[in-house]
């Protein structure tokens, strides 16, 4: 069969996103669960990061032969910023009603010391300002290349939007789930990792209605920079 035929696309397709969707769970798996603190586990942290980079460029270029995954027509990068800002703004406004207001806040301090445990075991407790800057601004942009644009991207190619946006989101969800579950109890990180799928989803759902990321970065950025300042919280309490 021609490998360039409409068939052999699309299982090249399936094939590049059901990677994406998996290696970073996975990859969680080693340096949270199985091998946390150590040389072995840390590498997995640090090769994810290369792979979020890499496997977009070699699936869309090599794999697929393609130009991109973004949508013709127009980028209203300027249209997105305002519904951008306003979602991050207001989950960041959201977490801290929930700390100081719900039983979440109890589950935060009871927890704390787990926090700064798994800082410690990645080695960046000693620059964590800098570690949050680096997770808040460039990580964040990372991210959402990866599943936004890619994950996403290809996701929208196969299946209908509303079905790309539901996986690309449980995707992005997976290896929170395990992080935070090595902060919190297996219910909240759950509920969180829920949260985090919402918050996926409604990433994609404006990258595909404004066909820019721009939006979705500004509010992924403020939301991470809420979160930092919870660890660095839970660190200067430690």
């Amino acid at each position: 069969m021609n490998a360039n035929s409409p068939d052999s696309k699309k299982r090249t397709r399936i094939a590049v996103f059901s990677i994406a969707l998996v290696v970073p769970f996975l990859a969680s798996l080693f340096y949270a669960v199985f091998f946390p603190g150590t040389a072995f586990g840390n590498l997995f942290y640090s090769g994810v990061k290369i792979f979020l980079v890499a496997w977009p460029l070699a699936s869309v270029f090599l794999f697929l032969k393609e130009k991109g995954t973004h949508l013709p027509g127009k980028r209203n990068h300027k249209a997105s910023i305002m519904p951008g800002a306003a979602f991050g703004i207001a989950i960041v406004g959201l977490l801290f009603f929930l700390i100081k207001m719900t039983p979440l806040g109890a589950v935060v301090e009871d927890n704390s010391a787990n926090i700064v445990v798994f800082v410690e075991k990645l080695g960046v407790k000693q620059h964590f300002i800098w570690f949050a800057l680096f997770i808040s601004f460039a990580h964040a942009a990372l991210e959402e290349l990866y599943w936004r644009w890619f994950a996403f991207g290809e996701g929208r190619k196969i299946m209908t939007v509303g079905w790309a946006h539901l996986i690309a989101g449980i995707g992005f969800a997976s290896h929170h789930v395990v992080i935070v579950n090595q902060f919190f109890p297996l219910g909240w990180a759950l509920f969180l990792g829920a949260c985090v799928a919402i918050g996926g989803i409604v990433w994609s759902w404006m990258y595909h209605r404004y066909n820019s990321l721009l939006g979705p970065w500004i509010s992924h950025m403020i939301i991470d920079l809420g979160l930092m300042w919870v660890g660095w919280e839970a660190l200067q309490a430690a």
